[in-house]
């Protein structure tokens, strides 16, 4: 499953991220159209951690040593507050530290869950040369 993560060079990964991050600052500071498809309680908070849970993912496939991970929660995190102290100068946006902290969770379940799998892949690796 993890091989289908190199399809993509690290560049195109990183042109997918800015892309991304253009996309989200967008729909963070413009005027809500309205209510979606489907809602329930605190859909907004799902809609940050998910967010921020994919451009975890496609940074940190431009940037993978453990170091560069770290940096790139640090990085992803003051993107998220950015955000906030971008819509607090908005009339039609309000700005909340519960939306950082479900920036932080999808940040931070994409780094337990790619974590995960790489561990899952080494166990299985070591396990087939035997």
């Amino acid at each position: 499953m993890i091989k289908y993560l190199y399809i993509l060079s690290k560049k195109q990964f990183k042109a997918i991220f800015f892309i991304a991050v253009a996309v989200v600052l967008y729909e963070a500071l413009t005027p809500s159209s309205g209510e979606p498809l489907f809602y329930f309680k605190n859909m907004d908070k799902v809609l940050h951690a998910s967010a921020f849970f994919v451009l975890s993912f496609l940074l940190n496939r431009s940037s993978s040593s453990i170091h560069r991970r770290i940096r790139n929660v640090i990085a992803l995190l003051g993107f998220g507050i950015l955000i906030e102290i971008l819509q607090s100068f908005t009339t039609y946006r309000s700005t909340s530290i519960y939306d950082v902290l479900a920036d932080l969770v999808g940040i931070l379940l994409f780094q337990l869950t790619y974590s995960f799998l790489k561990s899952y892949q080494k166990r299985n690796k070591f396990k087939t040369s035997k």
